[in-house]
């Protein structure tokens, strides 16, 4: 099958996806308008930028690409066509890679997540200390990207002469490359490349059924009104428990207001309009003066007194998985989670319910703040290149990293968000643009990249307010400690310019 031909099946499969799969709206009490099949189709290629690539590029070469194999669902490669609209988009992405710059990927997988960061960078810096120069492009959880820029062994992508990056375009977010510069340079980037970014967004889902029964206003109303904020959340969910198995104690068979992991919990740090790691005035990093500020106090100190009562079920251990079960099962008002887990083969899949489900950004510290922020949870997928390639190698794979995003900017992010996510998935209008929400609001805090060289600042916020430690002395115990590791970092980048 040719290769843009089968991009144009991908495309037609998308909008015969969109039009099959979207639900009628029935006894909905919100004021938008529903969406037929008859009047919803997917954007054909035509309507979305291109690349400035230029025409006839043939490198004639391999592109080796080391890749975690973590990965929750269809990101870096596929074997055939399944009919999977996903699986089928990443396929016909990789064939016109291949085929517009003349190259061949390939793949080689190693564990890579957070049990198997150092793993990762064991194998990352056997080829790089023995001269073998076996991998080009490295693509890997978020947080082993930081461990190897770091380390020195990722290239300074600002530094690539004759690099074919366009950074203005639409598949490198704003925000993206605005935070993962340090002083001039930049070590790994992301963007429409990674499907994990849209995967991991870290949202509240809320249960329709059980709001329209008690009377309370959709939270994408409050969205809408600009009224979602923190107390908005903690006053429509509390003094919710019921404990419906009887043994006196909380469980998954009890009722909740809401439910979330320790983890997700950093979303509502970020979502509050704060910063983990920021830019001193010379561009390089500081932890930053959020991380102990008055806001951060009281945030924490006000989620600690929610989340540590009994209308909330919350997994304080990475390995207990059951804060989404009483969402599934109807039996909770709301839950914090990350967006893949509601598709079909998610674990918390809700295609099968008997009732519907809203989305809303995780909501604003109060009414002042201007925007919403969206944080990635930490299994997505940041790219670079190695530092040991040549200059003709770099070149090569910044063409390829900017063909990547493009082909994925047509192909594989409106698969997965106009199809798997945004159109699928919804009942309403609302809910449609309710992802568009939560996925413009994304942003990047290099205080999560580097998380593993900093005490794994990320989770110190979080764990604090779902156990009810005070802030103003967590924070003050590891300011210290934090401040040398980052000092610690910008000279170890600073060594390799």
């Amino acid at each position: 099958m040719g290769i843009r031909f089968t991009a144009f099946l991908i495309l037609l499969l998308i909008c015969v996806s969109v039009v099959s799969c979207t639900k009628p709206v029935e006894n909905d009490t919100e004021t938008t308008p529903s969406v037929s099949g008859n009047e919803t189709e997917a954007p054909g290629e035509e309507t979305y930028e291109k690349d400035n690539l230029p025409e006839g590029l043939d490198f004639n070469s391999d592109v080796r690409i080391l890749h975690w194999t973590e990965v929750k669902r269809v990101e870096f490669f596929t074997d055939k066509e399944t009919g999977d609209v996903a699986n089928d988009a990443v396929f016909a992405r990789n064939l016109n890679i291949e085929e517009r710059l003349g190259v061949k990927l390939v793949w080689y997988g190693e564990p890579g997540d957070v049990s198997n960061t150092s793993h990762f960078v064991s194998v990352v810096q056997k080829s790089y200390t023995a001269g073998e120069r076996a991998y080009d492009i490295i693509a890997t959880y978020s947080r082993t990207a930081g461990l190897l820029a770091v380390d020195g062994y990722l290239a300074d992508i600002n530094k690539i002469e004759d690099s074919y990056l366009d950074f203005s375009k639409p598949w490198w977010p704003d925000n993206m490359l605005e935070t993962v510069t340090i002083g001039d340079s930049v070590y790994f980037i992301t963007g429409d490349a990674a499907t994990s970014v849209l995967h991991y967004m870290t949202a509240i889902f809320y249960n329709k059924k059980l709001l329209d029964e008690r009377g309370i206003q959709y939270p994408s109303t409050d969205v809408q009104n600009n009224t979602w904020t923190l107390d908005r959340l903690i006053e429509i969910t509390s003094n919710q428990y019921q404990d419906l198995d009887g043994n006196g104690k909380q469980s998954d068979d009890d009722f909740y207001g809401f439910t979330t992991i320790y983890y997700n919990a950093d979303a509502f740090y970020t979502g509050s309009g704060m910063w983990l790691v920021e830019h001193d005035p010379d561009g390089l990093l500081k932890i930053s003066d959020d991380f102990v500020s008055e806001r951060a106090v009281n945030l924490v100190d006000k989620l600690g007194r929610w989340l540590t009562t009994d209308t909330c079920y919350v997994s304080k251990s990475g390995a207990a998985l059951d804060y989404y079960v009483p969402f599934a099962n109807g039996t909770a008002l709301a839950c914090q989670l990350r967006t893949f887990m509601i598709d079909p083969a998610g674990p918390c899949s809700l295609t099968n319910v008997d009732w519907d489900f809203g989305i809303v950004p995780n909501p604003k510290y109060d009414q002042n703040q201007e925007n919403y922020a969206t944080i990635i949870g930490n299994p997505f997928t940041l790219f670079a290149i190695m530092k040991d390639a040549d200059d003709d190698t770099q070149i090569m794979c910044s063409a390829v990293l900017e063909c990547w995003g493009s082909e994925a900017y047509r192909l594989t992010t409106p698969a997965v968000f106009e199809v798997c996510m945004k159109l699928k998935y919804s009942a309403t209008e609302t809910e449609s643009e309710m992802f568009d929400v939560v996925r413009g609001s994304i942003v990047f805090d290099l205080g999560r990249i580097f998380s593993e060289d900093l005490n794994r600042i990320s989770e110190m916020p979080s764990k604090a307010m779902t156990t009810g430690v005070s802030w103003a002395t967590v924070s003050k115990t590891y300011k210290k400690t934090l401040d040398t590791k980052i000092k610690n970092i910008n000279e170890a980048l600073s060594k390799q310019n």
